[in-house]
């Protein structure tokens, strides 16, 4: 169990971009198929949202600072590029 461990923790951020490569390629398939199950089931939607919310009022302190972190690096980038433009 410790060397699965250690294997996930060691490969956390390979495993991350690859999630993020992943939904980046699959997002509109992936919003069609939310689509036709909201279709042919509307509880299962409502459940979704109900579960979105929930975990966003737990987690709301951790998400708002990461959004500020990246809102920050963003605003730290663009200001490097226009001071620099060459």
């Amino acid at each position: 169990m410790e060397s699965k461990l250690d294997y996930y923790a060691r490969n956390r951020q390979a495993r991350k971009e690859y999630q993020r490569e992943y939904y980046i390629r699959n997002k509109n398939r992936i919003k069609r198929k939310r689509k036709l199950e909201e279709l042919n089931d509307p509880e299962k939607f409502i459940d979704r949202k109900n579960y979105n919310r929930s975990y966003y009022q737990k987690n709301r302190a951790r998400i708002l600072k990461r959004r500020a972190n990246a809102y920050a690096q963003k605003k730290k980038e663009q200001k490097a590029v226009t001071a620099n433009p060459f």
